[in-house]
């Protein structure tokens, strides 16, 4: 079983790369309609995530709208990538 966990969400992921008990392993973009963030442990990522989803997470605002502008380049860097691989 992989230890990795992935999601397509960008709020969500900003949020977990906020997070100090995980950490942020990459993109994954072998699919050319979707991009992943990929979040190491994946136990940890995935009780995160329940946190978020149920209102109930925190984290510093500074470092949440930090990772969000990062990631969403990450993802417009990505998508240049498979466009101009096509």
């Amino acid at each position: 079983m992989s230890n990795t966990y992935r999601t397509n969400s960008l709020p969500l992921a900003s949020f977990l790369n906020s997070a100090t008990s995980v950490k942020f392993q990459g993109v994954d973009t072998t699919s050319t309609s979707v991009i992943y963030f990929l979040f190491e442990p994946q136990v940890e990522a995935q009780r995160l995530s329940t946190e978020y989803f149920s209102g109930r997470a925190t984290c510093n605002p500074l470092e949440l709208f930090k990772n969000y502008r990062v990631l969403k380049d990450l993802v417009f860097e990505a998508k240049r990538n498979i466009t101009n691989n096509r």
